[in-house]
Parts: structure tokens; sequence; C-alpha cells
């Protein structure tokens, strides 16, 4: 018995100085220290049109055990704006030991500009013609490019198969929430089958305050039963105050020796 004791007291003796001695080699080799990244402390700022590369510009990371790892560096998210064209990129670097530094920047897209609604055709329907707002209506972006899937009726007294001007307000957002509003007016009106169609080259355009606007160059053709009228008297029609931000209505009138009136409507909208 004293010698199995004995035998139990030096295996314990043994296996406790392994353990002791495993334990300050793992202490000795083990990376405790975090890294570090170093950003700039003013913006980055970028064009919409640079790779997510571009986005790293001026990023420095350090590790006490592995040196630079500057390499290791990526963008982990990109917030939504802040304001618009402004945003926090968040960036993450691990080193060798998988502890993971964190680190933001403020970044600013230096060619941002805010989505555009577009209309893809006139605004004026007949009382028997279907009218869908989603397909007469989109929008552009650009970040995300055309989200007209995005377009959204946030409000309308639109009555069907009625003659009249209805309200119909739009709203869209882009991918990093920056969300426009448009109020339009819908005219629908009575068919007469005979009366001028007024074809434009836009239904909608985007003017500077200030800026001076000739509502003739807007008038691609005009036409009766699908014959084009070289000769006609054209009325036009608007409250349009180019000092003034808002959206505006040009109403273009077109009226046959016979009495049928055409009618086709430019939207303006004046941005401050």
């Amino acid at each position: 018995m004293k010698i199995l004791r004995r035998t139990i007291f030096i295996l314990f003796v043994v296996m406790l100085g392994a353990f002791v001695a495993f334990s300050i080699n793992e202490k000795l080799h083990t990376d405790t220290t975090e890294p570090i990244i170093t950003v700039p402390d003013e913006p980055l700022k970028i064009s919409i049109n640079d790779p997510e590369e571009k986005m790293l510009e001026g990023i420095v990371a350090t590790d006490g055990k592995d040196g630079d790892i500057t390499g290791n560096v990526i963008v982990e998210s990109v917030s939504k704006f802040i304001r618009p064209g402004v945003c926090t990129v968040t960036y993450a670097v691990m080193d060798s030991d998988n502890h993971v530094a964190k680190a933001t920047r403020t970044l600013e897209y230096t060619d941002y500009t805010a989505p555009e609604f577009y209309m893809k055709r006139v605004l004026v329907y007949s009382v028997d013609e279907e009218m869908d707002i989603h397909e007469a209506v989109g929008a552009r972006d650009c970040i995300d490019g055309d989200i007209s899937d995005k377009v959204a009726i946030v409000a309308t007294d639109y009555v069907a198969n009625t003659v009249g001007a209805f309200s119909v307000s739009l709203q869209v957002s882009n991918s990093m929430g920056d969300t426009i509003y448009l109020d339009i007016t819908v005219h629908v009106e009575g068919n007469e089958t005979m009366a001028p169609e007024i074809a434009l080259k836009k239904s909608l355009i985007y003017v500077k305050k200030g800026e001076k606007v000739n509502f003739e160059d807007y008038i691609q053709e005009v036409t009766i039963d699908g014959v084009v009228m070289e000769d006609y008297g054209m009325m036009i029609r608007t409250n349009f105050n180019t000092d003034i931000p808002g959206t505006y209505n040009v109403h273009y009138y077109v009226t046959t020796t016979t009495g049928y009136e055409g009618h086709s409507i430019l939207t303006v909208v004046v941005e401050g």
C-alpha cells in the first residue's frame, strides 16, 4: 500500500508540474493585445461611382503581435444617410488570434443627388380609360438606378369613371433612406374621338429656382386620328412661378374649327 500511495503521489506531482508548465507556456505565447484601427479625423469624400476599396482610403490597422494588418481591414457596413449624401462607414479587422476591432468614419458622396420622379405619359385620361399611376410615373436614383417599383401612392381623391381633376401624392425612397415626395394632378376628361392629341417631349421636368423655361419647346406634335396637324393654334395656361419652389402644371390646349379640344399637361417641379 505504501508503494501504491507513493506512486500515486509521484504521478500527481508530475501531472501538476506538467499542468503548471503548460499554463505558463500558454500565457507566454498567447496574444492578449487587441488590434487597433486608426481612422482620419476628417470625413472621407468620394464619388458614388468609386469602388468599395475607395472607402478604405487612409485607414491603418496595427496589432501588438501581428504588426501592420491594414490589409485585413474590411468595410463591415455602411449606414443609411445621416443627411443627404452623408453616412457612416463601419470598418472591422481581425488579427491572427481572432481578436476583432472596429471603427467608424463619416463618408460624404460629393456627387450625390436625390432621387427624381419621371413620367412615362401625360396625366390626362379619358373617362373610359383605366388610370394606373404606377404605369404612368416612375423614379430613378443615382445610387440604385431605376426605383419605380418603390413608388408609393400615399394619398389620392381619385374616383374611377368620373370626369374631373384629382390629386395624387407620391413618395419614393432609395436604399440609403433618402425619401422624396411629389404631388400631381390627374385630369379625367370626356372621350372625344375627334379631339386633337398633344404629344409632349417630356411630361415632367425639374428646374432650379429662378430658371427660365420656354414651355413651347416641350411640344412634340399635335395629331388628329393619327394625322399630324401642321397648322394649329396653341393656348398655354399655367400658374408657374420660377421664384417659388413647388410643383406646377402647364396646360396645353388646341381647339379644332369644329370645336373639339385637345388637352395635355406638363408637370414642372421648381427646386429650391
